[in-house]
């Protein structure tokens, strides 16, 4: 077992198979098999249950006490976007999920729901769920806010109750029983059982000494410590600076879990990527990269930031030990790119597919981003919405000359994410596309001399990433053309002898050299049967006197000859 191995304790990965059903996705079956989970996910379809399926791999973290999950497939029959915050509803057998007492408080569907419900407060606090239930000061503080706290139970148990006969008010005062018990526990255990804030250095030996003391309740005195040592941390890049100084090199992990609970919670806040990338105001895409390179564990704050608890907390993340932290990034991510609003200043289309490639080669360069299907149809879906008659006139509408309006899409088909956009974005290319157009542009009635921009144009395409059969024609197309131009045009030209029609030829491929297809072929035929024959070779040496000058134009022959590529060996 390797070290990072052993850091992360003891994980478990299976599969699950969630059906949608609105509101919410609710998970219909836990398997280890995953062609069983397909075989689920067809019945389901099959029998129209709900109004989608998807196949999820799960990795569960026993010491953490998270499952982070990978979409793998998702199909829906319902048109729409599904909004990437629908939450996931594990049935709990003989249970409605509804927080009774105040360690159900604690849990994750809860504090996600305390952190909606309160997001104003905490976003102007600094303030993470898991700080505030475990901290006596916070939630008093809270209490004593006017009616914030009143306003966020009637918002939670208006939602709460919905679709059901509970009377709004009840549930409401329910909720407001529960805030004032979780308040008293914290003021008691501040007197009978208080815990000192956590210090640099000697969070290991603290942990332990609380495990050794409360045994399975220590991981809610640890929260405790931790929430009193962050009391006084600057803004969420303070926090992280702070909880990287608790990192030490060989923490288990059932310690490191509330670095990254914790953690999680400032990935998660409203106003996190605004301060991961600086005072001064960014883009989006600028806020989604440092989420990225977070997961990543190679985040670098702003300048004026940087610091030892970041590059520590940079190593302990890349060593896979804090998978909430990453499970969360990747879900704010996919929110963030549901925003319909544009990820940099440029609306245009080239600039924001220079955009989405970026993210797409991001996404690769950081798994298992690139390996979620919700995260790349989301990507696909944001290309589609940019791809419109609209915005691809306006990107070409600067372009003068038809080589460079095919170029421009072209080029913008190889900027696209995924297979839909981008076979969106050729059936423009085709449109646009016309050789005789792009002969006309350079060559006029002189067309050999739009060899350059074929070549150019061939080369071009067959770089970009479109589809086979769409890429085949456009490339057939330029190669056909190519070889009517070297049949018509040079091998034939009249009022030209056949010498000055080899040497055209010649000169024509070493400035472009021909691409493999059919012109190829048939320039390399005709250059090979005229070098080897009289009626070539004896009027080109007739042009020198001299020895010596005759042996020059055979060295020039035989250079130009290599250098157009048409030497047959």
């Amino acid at each position: 077992m390797s070290e990072t191995i052993e850091a992360i304790g003891k994980t478990r990965i299976y599969f699950e198979l969630h059906t949608y059903h609105g509101s919410y996705w609710m998970c219909a079956r836990i398997t280890d098999d995953l062609e069983e989970a397909e075989a689920g996910a067809r019945n389901a379809q099959a029998d129209k249950v709900g109004f989608g399926v998807r196949i999820a791999r799960c990795t569960e973290y026993e010491d953490y006490g998270h499952v982070s999950r990978t979409i793998l497939s998702r199909t829906l029959w319902r048109d729409g976007m599904v909004d990437p915050a629908i939450p996931l509803i594990m049935p709990v057998p003989g249970g409605d999920g509804l927080c009774r007492v105040p360690s159900d408080l604690r849990g994750d569907r809860a504090r996600e729901i305390i952190a909606t419900s309160l997001q104003r407060y905490m976003d102007d606090n600094r303030l993470t769920p898991l700080e505030l239930l475990h901290s006596e000061a916070h939630a008093l503080r809270l209490n004593d806010a006017g009616t914030t706290l009143q306003g966020a139970l009637q918002k939670a148990a208006i939602n709460q109750v919905q679709g059901s006969d509970v009377p709004v008010q009840r549930r409401f005062k329910e909720l407001l029983a529960l805030a004032d018990q979780l308040l008293g526990e914290l003021r008691a255990d501040a007197k009978k059982a208080p815990v000192l804030a956590c210090v640099s250095g000697g969070y290991g030996s603290q942990c332990a000494g609380l495990e050794a003391k409360h045994g399975t309740a220590a991981s809610y005195h640890i929260f405790r410590a931790l929430a009193l040592y962050l009391a006084d941390s600057k803004g969420w890049i303070g926090k992280l600076d702070a909880l990287g100084h608790l990192v030490e090199e060989d923490l288990p992990a059932r310690f490191v879990m509330p670095i990254d609970a914790i953690l999680a919670e400032i990935v998660n806040a409203t106003t996190t990527p605004n301060e991961l990338t600086g005072p001064e105001h960014s883009d989006r895409l600028t806020q989604i990269r440092a989420l990225v390179d977070l997961h990543a564990g190679r985040y670098e704050p702003p300048s004026n930031r940087a610091s030892d608890g970041i590059r520590a907390l940079n190593w302990l993340i890349s060593r896979g030990q804090c998978p909430r932290t990453r499970s969360t990034i990747e879900r704010r991510v996919v929110r963030e790119l549901t925003n319909l609003a544009p990820l940099k200043a440029e609306r245009a289309l080239w600039n924001q597919a220079q955009t989405l490639h970026l993210l797409m080669e991001l996404f690769r360069k950081t798994p298992p981003l690139a390996d979620d299907i919700e995260m790349l149809e989301t990507l696909e879906q944001r290309a589609l919405r940019l791809i419109n008659p609209e915005s691809v006139t306006e990107a070409i509408s600067q372009c003068r000359l038809p080589s460079e309006k095919v170029r421009t899409l072209v080029r913008i088909v190889d900027l696209m994410p995924y297979v839909a956009s981008k076979a969106k974005m050729t059936e423009f290319v085709r449109a646009a596309w016309s050789p005789d157009d792009l002969v006309r542009e350079s060559g006029g009635k002189d067309r050999p001399a739009a060899l350059p921009v074929l070549v150019g144009m061939h080369r071009d395409v067959a770089g970009a990433d479109m589809d086979a059969d769409t890429k085949a024609r456009l490339l057939g197309d330029l190669d056909a053309t190519l070889l009517d131009i070297i049949r018509i045009d040079v091998l034939n030209a009249p009022n030209r002898s056949f010498m000055d029609r080899i040497l055209q030829l010649m000169k024509l491929c070493a400035a472009s050299p021909l691409p493999e297809g059919k012109a190829r072929a048939c320039a390399v035929e005709a250059v090979g049967r005229a070098v080897n024959s009289p009626e070539f070779l004896e009027p080109f040496m007739k042009r020198f006197k001299a020895e010596a000058e005759r042996k020059q134009a055979l060295l020039s022959l035989r250079t130009l000859l290599k250098t157009s590529g048409l030497a047959s060996r």
